[in-house]
C-alpha cells in the first residue's frame, strides 16, 4: 500500500505537462490542475521543472505520512545502539512493605517461562501491589507480549492486533493463568514503568495493559515503534524505508482504532528523570543493594525537620543550612559526618510508583475500616 502511494506521487510529478483527462479521478484531476496552473501562471514558472516537481511531490507525501516512511542514504542508515549489559530476562523483588517489583529486560519467547518462574517467588510473600518495570525493554515477539499480559488480565480479553499492509490483522487475546503463578496478579494494583526506550513487544505490553485500564503508566512517553519495516532501493541509491505493520488497540467504543505507532504511549503520571541517571539505576545498580535500600536516603542532615526528610525522600529540593550557619555552630565552615547532605533517591520513577501504591493501600485500608463512607 505504501509503495503504491509513493509511485502515485511520482506519477503526479511526471504528469505536470499533461492535459487533464476527463475520465480520471477527481482528486487526480485537481492535483494535475494545480500543477498546470502553476506552470502557466507562476511568476517563476521556469523553476518548476520535472525534477523539482517530483522532489516536491515526494517530500509532500513523506511529510503527510510522517514517521510511516522515510528516505535515507547509505551514509544515513542508523546504526543500532549497542545492547545493554547482559542480564536476566525477568527478575522480581519484594520492595517493603508488600510491593512486588517485576523487571523485564526483553520480550522474547523465553521471557514467558522466565517470568513465571520468578513470579512463583511471590507466592510465599504478602504482596498487595505490583510494579512492572519495562524501561529500556524491547522485543519483537508479540505472541510473548500477549502471554505476559495474560498474567495480569482475565482470560479471553482482547489485547491488541497486529495490522499489516497486505494481510488481515492478527488478533491477540489473554489466555489462562497458571494456578502456580503468584495470586492476585489480575486484581492487585499495578504500576507500569516506561520511558523513551520502551519499544517493540514491551511497548505493546504496556499499551495493552493501559487500554484495558489494568495498570497506571508512569514515566515518559514510549518510542512509538512500528512492528515491521521494508526497505525499497531507489535508482539514485537511496532507501525508502516504509512501515508495513503496526499494533492497534481496543478503543473505548470497542473498535480496534487506537495505535502505538507512531506516537507511542502517553503515561498517566509523567515523571522527569535525567536519561543517563535512569540508565545507570537500571543497568549499573549494585547487585548487593536491594531496591528497598536504594529507595531510602543515605544520610540524615542534622537539624532537618521531618517535613524536609519527607521532601528529600521524594526527590524534592529542600533548604539546607548555609556554610555561615555551620561556621557559627563551631564547625569552621567544614562538614563533618553529621553535616553530610542527604542524597535524594535517584530512581524517582520507581519512587513515584511506590508512593502511589502506598496511597492506594492507605485508601483501601480506610475504606475497609469505614464501610459506610
Amino acid at each position: 500500500m505504501m509503495r503504491t502511494i509513493w509511485l502515485w506521487g511520482l506519477l503526479w510529478g511526471l504528469r505536470a505537462a499533461w492535459p487533464v483527462a476527463a475520465g480520471e479521478p477527481a482528486d487526480l484531476r485537481e492535483t494535475s490542475a494545480v500543477i498546470d496552473a502553476l506552470k502557466s501562471r507562476f511568476v517563476d514558472a521556469d523553476q518548476l521543472n520535472t525534477k523539482t516537481l517530483n522532489e516536491a511531490t515526494v517530500a509532500g507525501l513523506l511529510q503527510a505520512i510522517g514517521r510511516g516512511a522515510v528516505l535515507v542514504t547509505n551514509d544515513a542508515v542508523p546504526t543500532p545502539p549497542p545492547p545493554p549489559a547482559a542480564g536476566p530476562l525477568a527478575r522480581v523483588e519484594v520492595v517493603n512493605p508488600a510491593i512486588g517489583y517485576i523487571r523485564l529486560a526483553d520480550v522474547v519467547a523465553e521471557t514467558v517461562p522466565a517470568i513465571d518462574e520468578e513470579l512463583k517467588k511471590f507466592a510465599a510473600e504478602k504482596v498487595e501491589g505490583y510494579v512492572l518495570d519495562l524501561r529500556f525493554a524491547d522485543g519483537t515477539n508479540y505472541a510473548a507480549a500477549a502471554q505476559v499480559a495474560s498474567r495480569f488480565l482475565p482470560n479471553g480479553q482482547t489485547l491488541f492486533a497486529v495490522k499489516k499492509a497486505a494481510a488481515a490483522p492478527e488478533m491477540f487475546r489473554a489466555g489462562p493463568l497458571d494456578a502456580e503463578v503468584a495470586p492476585g496478579l489480575t486484581t492487585a494494583p499495578l504500576m507500569v514503568l516506561v520511558n523513551g526506550e520502551t519499544r517493540g513487544g514491551a511497548e505493546t505490553l504496556a499499551a495493552a495493559l493501559q487500554a484495558r485500564q489494568r495498570g497506571i503508566i508512569i514515566g515518559a512517553k514510549t518510542a512509538g515503534t512500528a512492528v515491521a519495516w521494508e526497505d525499497v532501493r531507489l535508482t539514485d541509491g537511496r532507501l525508502l524505508r516504509i512501515a508495513t505493520a503496526k499494533v492497534v488497540l481496543p478503543a473505548a467504543d470497542g473498535t480496534m482504532s487506537a495505535s502505538v505507532f507512531p506516537d507511542g504511549i502517553t503515561p498517566d503520571i509523567p515523571v522527569k528523570i535525567d536519561p543517563q541517571v535512569e540508565r545507570d539505576v537500571i543497568f549499573n545498580a549494585t547487585t548487593n543493594v536491594t531496591l528497598t535500600a536504594s529507595l531510602q536516603p543515605r544520610y540524615k542532615k542534622k537539624g532537618m525537620s521531618e517535613a524536609d526528610l519527607v521532601k528529600v525522600f521524594r526527590g524534592e529540593a529542600v533548604d539546607l543550612p548555609s556554610p555561615a550557619t555551620r561556621k557559627s555552630a563551631g564547625t569552621n565552615g567544614e562538614k563533618n559526618a553529621e553535616d553530610e547532605e542527604l542524597q535524594p533517591v535517584k530512581d524517582v520513577v520507581l519512587q513515584r510508583a511506590v508512593d502511589v501504591l502506598k496511597g492506594i493501600r492507605a485508601l483501601l485500608s480506610w475504606q475497609a475500616e469505614n464501610p459506610r463512607h
